[in-house]
Parts: C-alpha cells; structure tokens; sequence
C-alpha cells in the first residue's frame, strides 16, 4: 500500500514545485498540502473503502483549487494554469470517477459530480455524466427530468432534452410528473421558435413548413392526446386537470386548453372537479378584463356553471368546491359593488347548501366565519346552533358555539346549559378543549364556580380530561391561595390518581420557589411522581439524586439506593441515558 502512496504522491511533486516558484505558496505550504493529500491517499488505499473518505478529499481538492484562485487574482499571476489548476481539477475528476466505480448507486455522489462540473462550465461532461447516471437509475423520473432541463435551458440543446424525456418515459410510462414536464418543454420550445421568428422575421429555409405546427405548439398537443390516451381509464382525472394551468401560461395555446376542457368534459362529466375546473375558467378569463361590469358578468357565468353542476350532482363536494372558489373570490380585493355581490352571493350559495342538507361540518364553520367577519353575530349564533344539531360529534363545531356564547357575553348559566349538552354528546377523550373554554372563561370573568368546574373535571374517569385538569387546578389554587392550599391539594390529589408528570414538576417547581423548601415534603413528591413515572422518566431519578446532594438538610448517602432502584425501575435503552447522565451529575459535583 505504502508504494502506491508515494508513487502518487511524486506524481504531484512538479505541481507542488510549480506553486512554490511562482510565489501561490511557500514551501512550508506546500510540504503541509503534501501531507494532507499524503493522508487521504492512505485512507483510499485501506482495504474497507468509506464514501466519506473520498468525499472528504474531493472537498480538500476544490477548497485547494479554491485558494489558488484567490492567490492568483492576489498576485496577478496568470500562468502555468496547465500545471496548476488543470492538475488540480483533473484530480477531482480521478476521484469522482473511482468513488462512482464503488458507490455508484449513490445518487446523491452522482448529482455533487455533475454540479461541480456545471460549476466549471464543462458541457460535455455534465452530458455525458447524465447519461451514465441514468443508466443506472433509468426508474427515476425526476433524474431524467434534471437531465432534460440541463439540455434545453444550459445546453441550448431541445433535441437532447426531448429525446431525453422520450427514453425516460419508456422506462416510466406510468409517471405523470414526466408526461407534465414534457408537455411543458414542447411548449417552452414553441414559445422560444416564435421569439426566434418574431426577431429574424421568418423561419430558416427550408424549415417553414416543419415551424408552422411547432410554432402553434403542435408537438405539445400530441403529447397531451398521448398522455390522456396512456391514462384513459384509469379515474386520474387530476392528471388531466394538471396540464391545464401549464397549458395556461403560453399565450397562443387557446385551441389547445378548449380541447383540454372537451376531452375533460367528455370523460369525466360526473366528476366534480370537471364542473369546479369549468367553473374557474371564467375566473380566470375575468382576470384579463380590467372593465368592472365585464368581470361581474364572468361571474355570473361562473355562478351559472356551478348552479348547473350542483342540480346534477347532489352531493356534498361539489358545494364545497363551489364554495371555495366564493370565499376564493370575497378574499380578491375588487370596487365596493363588486364586493357586495361577491358577499350576497357567497351568503346565498351557503343557504341553498343548507337547505339541501349537504353541507358538511368544515362548510359549517366557513360560513360561521363570513358571518362573523361581516359582523352578523345573530345569524352567526342561529348558524352554530344548527351545525351542533347536525354534526353533533363534531368537537370544533362546539367549540365555536361556546367562543361565540362567551363573545355575546352569555349567562353563565346559558354557557353551562350548552356545555353539558355537548358533553352528552361527545366522547369523554375528546371533549378536552371544550372543558378548557369553560374552564378559562370562568377564570377569566372570576366565576364562583370555578373550583366546583375545575373539582369536576380533576374527578373525571377520562385521563385526557382529568390530567391537564389537575395541572391547571393546581396552578389555579397556589396563584389565588398560596402555597399552604397548593400542599393541600396536592396531597389530596395524589390519592385520587392518575397525575401527570408535569403535575409533579408544577409541585417540585413551586415548593423550590419558597424560601425555604420543605425536604420532607420534596420527597413525597420525588416518590408519587417515580411510583407512577418511574419507568419512563431518568431525568426524574436524576433530579431526586440531585436533590439529596444539594439540599442542606439532604442525605447524600441515600444516592445509592437511589440509583439502585432507578437501574431496576427504568427500561430498555433508558438505562443507558440515565448512566451517561447520573456520570455527568457526578462529575460536575
């Protein structure tokens, strides 16, 4: 191994010596550059190769290669970039190549190559560099699409990229995003063939026939049409959807997005989506009218489409998409008669998907939105109070009835009668937030029923209720009582468990907070807190050791019992966290 070192290491001597004549390096720099390189060729040269070894030396190199252009643009020294720079980028080259014989199913190794030789402006490399990767990861669309896009837009070369989208689809006929991209790229090529003429006045001879259907984007329809055909059947009518806003953004594919519409009308007529995408045309047809009347008229086409496909399909997505694209539209800042409509008719659309009974809970609380946003507080609370009756499961939908009670500045008594009615009508797991509303209005508004509320929820059989209850109980009585109340409580409450773990921090946190912390009383919490966590927590031990160390009146000599009963307790890999930590704690004091 030695021998093959130093025989590479002697082939870069003249380009060491190079550097030091021409004054890039001292000599002490260049003996300390030999070493390093001297230790990356041992580490090549171990029998178990590693990919970081070579990464590692590739980045020394170009971190080299780096620093001799600064020395140059430092000195002004132009010359023997033959000898030099040449040398070392070649050697980047010999070490990418001998890392890619080893992992070349790295794709991410592949991808550094061929940006550092975009970075040197090396065309050909790149190139061909792309056509090795992608013979050995043919089933990857996204590499074939880099590949293309690398020769149309660097390149300057769309029959490569064309080409190269073609082979990369008979790999992965089934891949969309490769169906996109090629359509994409015929458009872009059009788009670049019309600048060309628009410049020079006329195709090249001899070409004007071949132009004429570039020029209208033929090629990209053809793609279409093949696309839809490879798919026909398949349901995937988002596929098809995704070529129209491509299709959208060249300014002479009119033809092509009608045809786009028709074929999406005639193989899909019952989808939803067909009728929101019919819709949305005249929204967007509407974006290029700057007359005010021209743009109400495009929405009233749009309302037409979407009344049309909501008498035909009867059911809950098509009022939701048509009630996106209104909430869409009262979002767009327009005149103020604009906007009266848009709202009017956002309102209406939201009754009639009422009073067909197919509006769904999301649609609910939307419309409990506009309402609120508009200031119509009343037809807000009428709306709540019939989503809660029709989706009475629905824990956000009672939610907002009760911010909404709580806004009107209700009775209590009101917000209870409307809390204990969705408490019948949720499951105990899940009616957590709604326990929290009450529980912060009362405190808020300083109810006399707080402590019966918070009594209540502490006393549920549900540990999503009853825990963050005890937490918040706890907090409650120390802030208004004090801390004899808070010991009180506590002590009660660890007889009524479970108890999170963060109850017993509020405990530990608020007892150290004193001015003179009660051990006797720490330590009845360290114990609660390891009989029922003390599997799953080895901070918790660590902080009791912590405890008898530091504490004035602690018994340090009680830390091996400790530590005996936390190496028992704790599982699996916990062990091995709480004996890295407690060897910390250890060496510290």
């Amino acid at each position: 191994m030695a021998e093959f070192v130093q025989q590479s290491i002697e082939e870069m001597i003249p380009e060491m010596e190079q550097m030091e004549r021409v004054g890039l390096f001292t000599n002490a720099e260049t003996r300390q550059i030999l070493k390093k390189r001297r230790a990356y060729e041992y580490k090549l040269r171990r029998r178990t190769k590693c990919k970081e070894d070579y990464l590692q030396y590739i980045q020394y190199e170009v971190n080299l290669l780096g620093l001799v252009k600064e020395r140059r643009k430092r000195t002004g020294y132009i010359f023997k970039k033959v000898e030099i720079d040449i040398s070392i980028v070649q050697r980047i080259h010999n070490l990418f190549k001998l890392a890619l014989v080893r992992f070349k199913d790295d794709i991410k190794l592949w991808l550094t190559y061929i940006e550092f030789s975009k970075s040197r402006r090396e065309k050909a490399t790149v190139s061909r560099l792309f056509t090795s990767m992608l013979q050995m990861h043919s089933k990857r669309p996204d590499l074939w699409i880099a590949a293309a896009k690398y020769e149309f837009e660097y390149n300057a070369n769309p029959g490569n990229a064309r080409g190269l989208l073609q082979r990369g689809l008979r790999f992965n006929p089934e891949s969309k995003h490769l169906w996109l991209e090629y359509y994409r790229l015929e458009l872009l090529f059009a788009e670049k063939l019309r600048k060309r003429k628009e410049i020079l006045g006329s195709a090249l001879p001899g070409e004007e026939n071949d132009q004429d259907e570039l020029l209208k984007g033929e090629a990209a329809r053809v793609v279409f049409q093949k696309a839809v055909d490879n798919f026909q059947g398949k349901g995937d009518i988002s596929f098809l959807l995704s070529f129209i806003p491509i299709c959208h953004l060249f300014d002479f594919t009119s033809d092509q997005e009608d045809e786009m519409y028709r074929v999406l009308q005639n193989l899909y007529p019952d989808k939803p989506q067909t009728w929101d995408a019919m819709a949305r045309r005249w929204l967007q047809k509407q974006s290029a009218d700057t007359d005010g009347g021209l743009a109400l008229d495009s929405e009233t086409m749009f309302h037409q489409v979407f009344t049309k496909a909501t008498e035909k399909l009867q059911s809950v997505e098509i009022w939701s998409l048509y009630l996106k694209a209104c909430l869409e539209l009262l979002g767009q800042e327009a005149e103020k008669n604009v906007m009266d409509k848009r709202l009017h008719s956002t309102l209406s659309v939201y009754e009639e998907a009422r009073n067909n009974k197919l509006l769904s809970a999301d649609l609910f609380d939307s419309w409990i939105d506009v309402l609120i946003r508009v200031g119509l507080i009343k037809k807000a609370q009428e709306v709540i109070l019939e989503a809660t009756y029709e989706y009475p499961k629905s824990v956000f939908l009672w939610q907002r009835r009760l911010a909404l009670l709580i806004t009107s500045r209700c009775s209590e008594e009101e917000l209870m009668a409307v809390f204990r009615k969705a408490l019948e009508s949720l499951p105990p797991k899940e009616a957590w937030p709604l326990w929290e509303i009450v529980i912060e209005n009362g405190m808020s508004t300083d109810s006399q029923n707080i402590t019966q509320l918070l009594e209540r929820a502490s006393s549920s059989n549900c540990r999503e209720v009853c825990l963050p209850a005890k937490e918040i109980y706890l907090d409650t009585v120390y802030l208004r009582q004090g801390i004899k109340a808070a010991r009180v409580l506590t002590q009660r409450l660890m007889q009524v468990k479970p108890l999170s773990l963060n109850f017993y921090k509020q405990c530990i946190q608020m007892e150290n907070l004193q001015s003179k912390p009660k051990l006797k009383v720490l330590r009845k919490v360290y114990e609660e807190a390891l009989e029922e966590h003390g599997k799953t927590s080895p901070d918790l031990w660590l902080e009791y050791i912590q405890l008898e160390m530091q504490h004035p009146k602690g018994q340090p000599e009680n830390v091996g019992s400790i530590h005996f009963r936390a190496m028992k307790a704790l599982e699996g890999k916990l062990v091995q966290e709480f004996v890295t930590k407690y060897t910390l704690v250890q060496t510290e004091n």
